[in-house]
């Protein structure tokens, strides 16, 4: 009879802690920006600026997250993930002379001093990985262990490394341009002329530097 009563306490307990739990998580969804039915940031994680945080359908952001976005936005667009330990920065410290950085005020810093990140389609970041202020990582991106992203990221490459670099892209250009065909509207596909520039530029007329950083 004991063993029986005990169970019933420990189901009891269980199911309070479920219900708080659940009203926690539905009072911090209400605070983000955005967030869709799908999307989730999974605990523990540090937001500050959540109102600036905005998550479309099918997006992840695993545990360990910072998330800095106090003046500016960070948009995940649909379909994109992130492993744990992602950090990210809208903004930057600003000093003038003679103030120390602590006493500055709002009206005494740059207008673009906090610029917003934004994470398009498709794209995947693994763990540790830092966006800082203005950088778009672009659809199908992949973004590498630790990289330290400093400048956006073009559509369907892979970077690595501090500050983050291309050493490659996920697809070809015709296997770019079959997979947009498939998962995207003729509207929304990006032009393949600037799949073709993008893949020269980034990759083939960098080879020898590439190999450089893979060694």
């Amino acid at each position: 009879m004991s063993n029986i009563k005990q169970r019933i306490k420990n189901s009891s307990f269980f199911s309070l802690l479920l219900s708080f739990y659940k009203r926690y998580l539905v009072n911090c969804r209400r605070k983000f920006g955005y967030i869709h039915s799908s999307a989730f940031v999974r605990l523990p994680a540090t937001i500050k600026g959540i109102e600036n945080v905005y998550l479309y359908e099918h997006t992840s952001i695993l545990s360990g997250a910072t998330i800095l976005t106090t003046k500016a936005k960070f948009i995940v667009k649909k379909n994109s993930g992130a492993a744990e330990g992602l950090t990210v920065v809208t903004g930057n410290h600003y000093s003038i002379p003679g103030v120390f950085h602590r006493f500055i005020t709002d009206d005494q810093k740059p207008a673009d001093l906090d610029k917003d990140v934004v994470v398009e389609e498709d794209v995947w970041i693994a763990s540790n990985a830092t966006l800082l202020a203005g950088v778009t990582i672009g659809r199908g991106a992949v973004v590498g262990s630790g990289a330290v992203v400093r400048k956006s990221v073009p559509p369907y490459a892979i970077v690595i490394g501090n500050p983050a670099k291309v050493i490659g892209f996920k697809f070809s250009p015709e296997e770019i341009k079959k997979h947009e065909e498939i998962l995207y509207p003729e509207e929304e596909r990006i032009p393949y002329d600037q799949i073709l520039d993008n893949y020269r530029k980034y990759f083939t007329k960098r080879i020898k530097e590439i190999k450089e950083i893979l060694k």
